[in-house]
């Protein structure tokens, strides 16, 4: 990313943002509501247009469109709730063209929610956030982006999240964004 600026009308919201991040980084952002963390998620995932700026995704001589396909994110958790895990994993392995028997058994183990059968609303705010993670890693990419992942959660299911992008990061390139409590990206960001 390089002197990307991106405005809301007259609203600068991201100014001449420059940044390397490189695999095996987990890389956390820290900012006040409203300070365009979001925003950024947004622009890189291509949800946002950019004004000026370079920016480049994925390895060398990967296009725009061939970077993008390599990221898997959380941002928000919209399922469909009277579905379980399973069921709307499913839904989104249809969407994404993505096998689903072994990719979904595959995903839920990692995130722990392998075996359980009860309807996404009535699951815990633990267990929406870990669902929507299971969601990001479909398909295995090679980045993952997690808009405040521990958003809403007790401390225990703080340090669930924040022990499950540990181990993630063995596997993808991570970027947190966690402004609620700023003390679970103390333990984990490289940068």
């Amino acid at each position: 990313m390089n002197r990307i600026s991106k405005s809301y009308g007259k609203h600068k919201v991201l100014e001449d943002v420059t940044m390397d991040i490189y695999k095996g980084d987990i890389f956390g952002l820290i900012g006040k509501n409203g300070a365009g963390k979001t925003t950024m998620f947004k622009v890189i995932l291509g949800l946002s247009e950019f004004e000026q700026g370079e920016l480049k995704i994925g390895d060398e001589g990967d296009s725009m469109e061939e970077g993008r396909k390599k990221i898997g994110f959380l941002i928000g958790s919209n399922f469909f709730p009277y579905m379980n895990a399973r069921q709307n994993l499913q839904y989104s392995c249809r969407m994404q063209g993505i096998k689903e028997k072994s990719e979904i058994d595959r995903v839920l183990k990692i995130v722990g929610l392998d075996g359980v059968k009860k309807k996404f609303r009535q699951y815990s705010l633990g267990m929406k956030q870990r669902l929507g993670i299971a969601n990001a890693i479909l398909g295995n990419p090679e980045i993952l982006i997690l808009d405040e992942p521990t958003n809403g959660l007790d401390p225990q299911g703080i340090a669930d999240i924040r022990k499950l992008v540990q181990k993630l990061n063995e596997e993808y390139l991570i970027y947190p964004h966690a402004v609620h409590p700023p003390i679970f990206l103390l333990g984990i960001p490289d940068t």
